[in-house]
Parts: structure tokens; sequence; C-alpha cells
């Protein structure tokens, strides 16, 4: 996903939860950032982060 499609996700997203069930890999200008985003609310996340929340969900989905 394109930074500038990110943005236009965060905005639109506004400031409600989301559980990032969907990501991908982010670019800029065709190039890639290094990072993630939520495909849902347009979140950007490092590689650790991304962890982090898939662990997360896991836990949260195990507890169910």
């Amino acid at each position: 996903m394109q930074t500038d499609e990110a943005c236009r996700l965060r905005k639109e997203w506004g400031d409600k939860p989301c559980s990032h069930p969907n990501t991908e890999r982010e670019y800029f200008l065709g190039a890639s950032t290094g990072d993630f985003v939520c495909t849902s609310c347009g979140e950007s996340f490092n590689n650790h982060e991304l962890q982090r929340v898939r662990k997360l969900n896991i836990e949260k989905n195990e507890s169910q």
C-alpha cells in the first residue's frame, strides 16, 4: 500500500479502535519503507510492532 493511501485510510478511520486484522507492506513512490500498514485503518507498524500486534490478536482469539 502506498503511504498516501494509508494516510487517507487513517483520516477516514478516525480514532475508532482497530484490531489490525490484515496488513501489507508500505511503499513510498514504489519503494518499500520496510514498514507494514493495516488495510482497515491505515496505521503503520515497523516489524517489531507488527509482531506485537499479531501476538495480541492471537491471545485475544484464544481467550474467546
